[in-house]
């Protein structure tokens, strides 16, 4: 809805107003009755306008701020993915360098043992 509509929705028409006010030099208490209850109802009117406005606006403003959650999950979803794809390559070398570090050392181990047992 523009603005020019909201507008015109929530204005009082001064043609209205006018003829409200020719019928309130009349004297007669039933046409006084039905113009405060018309006048109310025209209030109770422009009170519910106002706030189907104000709901169009908060739904923008929630659309909106889910628009932003959405992407906002996207992305942590993909750096989330990211980082476990990034620590599984470091456990992998850590496991690696721990592999030949005890390999290393074994053959060592048995070299020694080698040479202390049979090589003299």
């Amino acid at each position: 809805m523009s603005d020019v509509e909201k507008a015109a929705l929530l204005c009082s028409d001064d043609d209205d107003d006018k003829i409200f006010d020719l019928s309130k030099k009349r004297s007669d208490p039933k046409i006084n009755r039905l113009q405060n209850q018309v006048s109310d109802v025209i209030d109770g009117m422009k009170v519910n306008m106002e706030k189907v406005v104000e709901r169009g606006q908060n739904l923008e403003a929630l659309n909106e701020r889910s628009e932003n959650l959405s992407v906002s999950g996207d992305l942590f979803s993909k750096r989330a993915r990211n980082m476990r794809k990034h620590m599984w390559l470091r456990t992998c070398r850590a496991r690696m360098y721990l592999g030949i570090t005890l390999g290393s050392i074994l053959i060592l181990i048995i070299f020694f043992f080698y040479r202390a047992f049979n090589g003299k």
